[in-house]
């Protein structure tokens, strides 16, 4: 009962302790942020804001709000989050407003200041542009209409202008669908989620459901758009309290009536891009663009790869954003990777962003440098063409390690084995002694002892010779055979791993490098296409068996330069039949 009594204190503790950390979880990377439903509105609508900080659950005092001067601001509360993500826990508190500006201009919202501790974190600021209604008639319009506005009625070529369809209703409305107006050569892009907010229109009250579109015409002309048109069902407005439980918004699908808005007509004009100073190698671009250029590392050794990383963002026809292409580099390889287009939309229009890779592997040490990379775009809003340029690079390529010298079986590579030499025996004397008489002769050769001797010494060295000669034989034969057994055993594991196994362009060229070792006795920590191509034709395999191991290595090399080495290799099947044919070719 111990035990379990200490084990449970030492959880609760350690949920105490847990729960009381997360209030200041993360206080290093507190942040505030401000965020508005729409950039547009007119007097007197409700704007909704948002401040949103992040890394702290609770604060001592509400944010400092900045710029709302001209605004009248009326709290609509806060709420605390809590987030785990990949094991971080990420708190925060967003504080919402609606904002109701006083006078037309333009503004700047923000920044929020936070006190968190005895710091103070600041936020961003957002642009709005309060204008007035150009509905001033006084002409009731009716309890449901649809109106359009266009940012502006004279744009360039591919150059971006917000179209705003805004629903004014007094009345409850369900099944909402919209038809855009066709017309050749102008595209329509959805800026977002439609947003619904509280406004006036001819002093009277209304709820305003407002969806934007970036609109760009692709030719030069005057466009007429005609009207969009919103079709829904318009509620039935109750008299009064109904004891029919039917009558409720949930079973009144019956009860309403369908009614189609239409919007004003609108003229669009496409002025032609300029000719004077527009460069070689324009692209089309049309907006607002900057361009970031990186490599890392900076600095490596002779046969490592370097990634050089170039970045183009901005806000316009973003599609048209060029695939750059770098100089030749000499005494290097490139390997250029696949460009990733990203696109985002916010209240303002298209933004996006471009990013080019390239795998660089130089040959030789020294100093490398890249030269700048240029982009030329439109610059719509200043009327002219301006040409942008990425930093100058250098790669600093030191020298790479020495090879080491291939050892085969304890011997270098190219050389025969030299045969041993022995120190020399003396296994008897053989000179007989001189005797004067044949009797004497006779008596020496018939003792059983000495004629043993006799025939040792005539013999020995016939033996010996014979038994050397013997030894020699099985150590050749067993060398001979502890090699071929060697390469039997790495191709079969080669063989295994390739057939049991989908595997990548890494994992290959491990397995390929590590046959090889074993193969042949070698120490390689590394591989490249030319190195494994000399290997072989040095152990007598045919130029044609050695070169499609070389292309095939080569593959190898590139897809994992460029990128691809995690992704599964489909060239197993024929490794597999060149490592075969070098096994019967190599020796």
């Amino acid at each position: 009962m111990d035990k379990v009594a200490h084990i449970k204190k030492g959880m609760i503790i350690l949920l105490y302790l847990f729960l009381t950390a997360l209030p200041c979880y993360g206080g290093e990377t507190v942040s505030v942020s401000i965020e508005l439903d729409r950039s547009e509105a007119f007097v007197s609508d409700s704007i909704r804001m948002k401040v949103k900080v992040s890394g702290a659950r609770k604060l001592k005092s509400e944010p400092v709000l900045k710029g709302l001067e001209s605004f009248e601001v009326r709290k609509g509360g806060s709420s605390s989050r809590v987030q785990i993500i990949n094991g971080r826990v990420e708190s925060g508190v967003d504080y919402n407003y609606e904002i109701y500006p006083s006078k037309t201009g333009d503004f700047r919202i923000g920044p929020a200041e936070v006190m968190i501790g005895n710091r103070l974190v600041k936020s961003n600021q957002e642009a709005l542009t309060v204008r007035t209604p150009s509905e001033t008639s006084g002409i009731n319009r009716g309890a449901v209409f649809l109106s359009a506005t266009l940012s502006s009625t004279d744009v360039y070529v591919e150059e971006q202008a917000l179209y705003t369809l805004r629903l004014y209703r007094q009345v409850r409305v369900r099944n909402i669908s919209l038809e855009l107006p066709k017309s050749d050569h102008l595209q329509f892009t959805q800026l977002g989620e439609p947003v619904e907010y509280r406004g006036l229109y001819n002093q009277k009250p209304y709820q305003i459901l407002e969806v934007r579109y970036a609109l760009t015409a692709s030719e030069e002309g005057t466009y007429g758009i005609r009207p969009a048109r919103m079709s829904m069902l318009v509620m039935r407005q109750g008299g009064g309290f109904s004891r029919n439980p039917f009558d409720d918004d949930f079973f009144a699908l019956s009860s309403g009536r369908p009614q189609t808005v239409a919007s004003e007509p609108l003229e669009l004009v496409a002025k032609p891009l300029p000719t004077e100073g527009r460069p070689l190698d324009f692209s089309g671009l049309v907006g607002d663009f900057r361009i970031e250029a990186r490599i890392r590392p900076e600095e490596i050794k002779v046969g490592e790869s370097a990634t050089l990383m170039v970045l183009i963002r901005g806000r316009g026809n973003v599609k048209l954003m060029p695939d750059l292409k770098i100089p030749p580099l000499e005494d290097t390889k490139v390997y250029p990777d696949q460009p990733v287009l990203e696109e985002e939309k916010d209240s303002r229009g298209l933004v996006g962003a471009k990013t080019m890779k390239w795998a660089l592997v130089p040959e030789k040490e020294g100093e490398y440098e890249l030269a700048p990379l240029t982009v030329s775009f439109f610059d719509a809003q200043n009327h002219r063409y301006r040409i942008i340029r990425s930093s100058s690079l250098k790669l600093n390529v030191l020298p790479g390690e020495e090879k080491r010298p291939l050892v085969v079986a304890g011997r270098q590579q190219g050389r025969e084995p030299e045969p041993v030499k022995k120190e020399i025996e003396e296994l008897g004397r053989d000179i007989l002694p001189v005797h004067t008489s044949f009797e004497s002769l006779r008596s020496s050769s018939q003792g059983p002892a000495e004629g043993l001797f006799f025939w040792l010494l005539l013999m020995g060295p016939l033996l010996l010779y014979g038994g050397g000669f013997c030894l020699l034989k099985l150590n050749r034969k067993s060398a001979s055979s502890k090699e071929a057994q060697k390469s039997k055993k790495s191709a079969g594991a080669f063989y295994r791993k390739c057939r049991v196994n989908e595997l990548t362009s890494d994992e290959m060229m491990s397995s390929v490098r590590q046959y090889l070792n074993t193969r042949f006795g070698l120490f390689l920590g590394s591989l490249t296409a030319k190195e494994a191509g000399e290997i072989l034709r040095k152990r007598g395999v045919s130029r044609a068996t050695a070169g499609e191991f070389e292309d095939l290595v080569r593959g190898l090399e590139d897809a994992i330069y460029t990128g691809e080495g995690s992704r599964v290799c489909h060239g197993q099947e024929a490794l597999v039949d060149i490592i075969k044919r070098l096994e019967k070719e190599a020796r």
